[in-house]
């Protein structure tokens, strides 16, 4: 049952929509929640919707962007099997066209939009606030933080950071990765397996280099992707033969991280990682069976859209389409707020959709900047 190796590349074009409609909902959280108020001896309607959005957005999804990591150093080293420095070279050009240039207009384009509003309250002062709180040039790489109470196994910090506009984190840490990816193909070459299992201890204990930009989920998943296609192993496969342990131990795993609100305790933390890995086998073997099947269609259009939808989705768009979900479902009843919760990524993610049709139809060029020419 498991797809041929050429197979693959339609796995993941396919996977494509469905991972980045998973980034959407971590994005549709909500409001925060005491996660030590809870009582699992006697859970209200309010405990039962909490619960329910840890296990999508702070669980459930977060195999979305690892998986990312992999299919872009699967495909990276697809042609550099034998490394050839100009074909890398190559690669690079294609990168600055794919990667940067939507970082620094997606980027550009979200502070732009703040400045617009700080200006319109506060005027220029205003302005010189926002630059000063945010560091200036800081707003295209670390201005933003999160998991700041986090530690690695040895007790080490591990603070998440991001450029202004949050999701482009995985596009600079992308761009770093790529360009170290000469490294990681000695070790790969060298190393082996070896290599991979070196950065499966750094990635489940945390303990790597703490640089923004520099992220061991980038490294790890990258390199595994890497891994695959330079060795020529066909990931599916191997999923495939171990499917029924891979879906008891990865639900396992997510159900007991839901409990631990995922990596935001510390027996979570913990947790939280080997669930990742397992999550991520998990989901390309069920993917694979499904495309192989095909049992569930996705139109092109959605995945040709995925990647506008990943970095338009928090611009505006998410935060208003959470203020009237709230308005509507209101904040007091656990049954319609867990419709309101469901309902809010489908709506962002069309609204997201009809903006990208709109410039596709009508400014294909400006589309294509804004897609890295996807």
């Amino acid at each position: 049952m498991a797809i041929s190796s050429e197979s693959q590349y339609k796995l993941f074009e396919w996977l494509r929509f469905p991972l980045t409609f998973g980034v959407v909902f971590i994005h549709s959280f909500g409001s925060p929640f005491d996660y030590d108020s809870l009582d699992f001896t006697n859970l209200s309607g309010l405990d039962y919707y909490n619960l329910f959005r840890v296990s999508i957005s702070h669980v459930l999804t977060h195999i979305c962007v690892p998986t990312f990591f992999f299919i872009s150093g699967f495909l990276f080293y697809r042609g550099l099997e034998d490394w050839n420095h100009n074909t890398y070279f190559q690669k690079l050009r294609k990168r600055v066209k794919s990667l940067l240039l939507p970082f620094l207009i997606w980027n550009t384009i979200s502070i732009v939009l703040s400045l617009a509003g700080v200006f319109r309250h506060d005027g220029w002062l205003g302005i010189q606030d926002f630059l000063q709180d945010y560091n200036y040039g800081h707003l295209y790489w670390d201005c933003k933080f999160w998991n700041i109470d986090r530690t690695n196994w040895l007790g080490g910090a591990n603070i998440s950071t991001s450029p202004y506009l949050i999701p482009l984190w995985f596009l600079r840490d992308l761009m770093v990765v790529v360009l170290c990816s000469p490294i990681l193909y000695l070790l790969l070459k060298k190393l082996k397996m070896i290599s991979i299992f070196l950065l499966a201890i750094c990635y489940v204990t945390g303990v790597f280099i703490h640089i923004p930009g520099i992220s061991i989920t980038a490294f790890f998943f990258f390199g595994m992707g890497g891994y695959f296609k330079i060795n020529e192993i066909n990931v599916t496969q191997i999923t495939y033969r171990h499917r029924y342990l891979l879906y008891t131990i990865a639900f396992t795993l997510w159900i007991t991280c839901t409990l631990l609100d995922g990596h935001n305790t510390s027996l979570g933390n913990v947790i939280y990682p080997f669930y990742v890995i397992l999550g991520f086998f998990a989901l390309i073997s069920l993917s694979s069976v499904i495309v192989k099947n095909d049992i569930i269609q996705i139109p092109p259009v959605l995945s040709n859209s995925s990647f506008f939808i990943y970095l338009s989705h928090t611009i505006l768009i998410a935060p208003l389409v959470s203020k009237a979900i709230n308005s509507i479902f209101g904040m007091s009843n656990p049954m319609f707020m867990t419709i309101g919760y469901l309902v809010k990524p489908v709506i962002i993610t069309s609204i997201c959709l009809s903006f990208y049709c709109v410039f596709n139809r009508f400014l294909p060029s400006i589309c294509r900047a804004l897609t890295g020419g996807r």
